[in-house]
């Protein structure tokens, strides 16, 4: 009686059962139904999942691990969209990125262990196997690689529109455009939280010296946004803040807060403005005949004097900041009360004008503060 033949497969025949191993693998229809039911199992969240949907992953993995094997390499993991397409559909669905990559690496374990079953079946040397399983523990952390990366991909652009969204809200909310659906959620987002002010900055350096609140936007350059009564930006950050009140006064605080902005940019003053802060100077910017008929009544006369009239101005500017107290006045400069007398009698000369007069000190207060406050800014 003749003996079997016992020996091994030559390479070609090894690489033709291989291939019939994986044609019967991309059939085999319990590979589904094995990692549906064991995927469950382990991982509860899954059973939120339409059933067809797990069955097109399982389908996607197989191929992907088919084509793994047939070619003997693992693909890079920013070749693997198959991970970056199951991580968006999980992830929609309220899975965690955990029962994702649990739910993956189950289906490689079926998989892996019915090519073990197939190529022990066909007869195979054990390294074929054996290769096999170390091909798709490869395509496992390469195919978790990229579901990590993924989920940092969509975690930032769900950041990123969020963060859109909430720009969009912001500036709805301070121009008073909100839609009718906007309009209830703030009603929500707004109930309990007590008074807001609008705020408007100066232009702000790149990069922000300190963090800003979520509440606060960029626009051209400078943040705006709202902030609640009694909270204060970083003390390096020059704004106004408007009135407060409730949300829905909103977008009469934010035209006080650019206005009072402006006006602070104008006068050269920084740091927090206020209304009471500027009180009528909120004027200035919005009369540029006034201030100029009044720039040249008060401002210019002086300062054709030169050095000396920059000096004059100085003077006048303190005494009208310190109450019409001469005394006072003299010392912040500090000069002789009756240095200050003199230079007060040559501003009268100079401009014909008396500072006894009430209507003539409201006139200088307002000239000097379009010349950009009375520290030394007179000069041109």
């Amino acid at each position: 009686m003749p003996r079997p033949d016992r020996r091994e497969p030559t390479a070609a025949t090894a690489a033709e059962r291989l291939d019939e191993i994986l044609e019967e693998l991309s059939r085999d229809d319990s590979i589904a139904e094995t990692v549906i039911q064991r995927g469950r199992s382990q991982f509860p969240a899954y059973a939120s999942v339409p059933i067809a949907d797990l069955i097109e992953a399982v389908h996607r993995n197989r191929a992907l691990a088919i084509q793994t094997l047939r070619s003997g390499v693992s693909p890079p993991p920013e070749q693997i969209w198959e991970a970056a397409l199951s991580t968006s559909e999980r992830l929609a669905q309220g899975l965690s990125i955990t029962d994702i990559m649990g739910g993956f690496r189950e289906s490689l374990r079926v998989i892996q262990n019915r090519v073990i079953e197939l190529t022990g079946e066909r007869g195979l040397d054990p390294r074929v196997a054996l290769r096999a399983s170390t091909l798709l523990w490869d395509l496992g952390d390469t195919f978790s690689a990229r579901i990590s990366l993924a989920y940092r991909e969509i975690q930032i652009a769900d950041e990123v529109a969020r963060k859109q969204e909430l720009e969009q809200f912001v500036r709805r909310l301070l121009t008073g455009d909100l839609t009718e659906a906007e309009h209830r959620a703030a009603g929500s987002r707004f109930a309990g939280s007590g008074p807001v002010r609008a705020i408007v900055t100066a232009p702000l350096p790149v990069p922000l010296p300190a963090p800003l609140p979520d509440t606060l936007l960029m626009d051209q350059g400078r943040a705006i946004g709202y902030v609640a009564v009694g909270e204060t930006l970083p003390a390096t950050i020059s704004y106004s803040e408007g009135s407060p009140g409730e949300w829905q006064m909103l977008p009469e605080s934010y035209r006080l807060a650019q206005q009072l902005q402006a006006t602070a940019e104008l006068l050269g003053r920084s740091g927090r403005s206020t209304l009471a802060d500027l009180s009528w100077r909120i004027g200035v910017p919005a009369s540029p005949a006034l201030n100029e008929f009044l720039r040249r009544s008060y401002i210019d006369p002086v300062l054709a004097e030169g050095e000396f009239g920059a000096l004059i101005l100085d003077s006048i500017g303190a005494f009208i900041e310190h109450g019409l107290r001469v005394d006072a006045a003299a010392k912040s400069l500090p000069v002789h009360p009756n240095t200050l007398r003199y230079r007060m009698q040559k501003f009268e000369e100079l401009t014909e004008s008396s500072l006894g007069d009430f209507d003539t000190l409201v006139e200088v207060a307002w000239a000097l503060a379009v010349a950009g406050g009375s520290k030394g800014q007179h000069a041109d």
